[in-house]
């Protein structure tokens, strides 16, 4: 927000920096301090890359992975919005699909079928939101690199797994 000489209050796409250098770095993190918590997820008898994104409020199948898992997908009849979180940064779900998965710990099998959207998903097969994760008691540990599933700890892959998964 800015004000105009007149003391009224527009917004700006740009922000006003005060008192700062013009120019600045961005910190250098480690590609361990950047890394996601992933890990595999069975859909349709089929092994999935899986993200598993606290902060998405989406469960998503990238369309490719969908294909090769033979999953019947259909087209929405009200399409929905898949926000970033960014201004601008928007695209839309028009498919969706109905998918068995399988997800086993060292104490249980989380077997069900579900909702999923199909969504370009950079890097992964599927990205496991909220929903999934609220539905399923699973939380996640970023100290020890696992997921957690009702007390069952699920070592996630190490940075040479995750860079090997990705670059497939």
């Amino acid at each position: 927000m800015n004000t105009t000489g007149k003391g009224k209050i527009f917004a700006t796409l740009e922000p006003t920096p005060k008192n700062v250098p013009k120019t600045g770095t961005q910190p250098h993190r480690s590609s361990n301090q950047n890394r996601c918590l992933a890990a595999f997820i069975e859909l349709n008898g089929l092994q999935a890359f899986a993200l598993f994104d606290s902060g998405s409020t989406a469960d998503a199948v990238s369309p490719d992975f969908a294909r090769n898992a033979n999953l019947r997908i259909y087209r929405l009849e009200n399409p929905v919005t898949l926000q970033l979180r960014t201004k601008g940064s928007r695209s839309k779900i028009n498919y969706g699909c109905t998918a068995p998965y399988k997800f086993t710990t060292s104490k249980e099998v989380i077997k069900s079928k579900d909702y999923f959207n199909i969504a370009n998903i950079d890097q992964y097969n599927v990205v496991v939101g909220t929903v999934f994760m609220r539905k399923h008691g699973i939380s996640l540990d970023f100290e020890n690199d696992t997921v957690c599933i009702k007390g069952s700890h699920i070592p996630t892959f190490t940075e040479g797994e995750e860079v090997r998964e990705l670059t497939r």
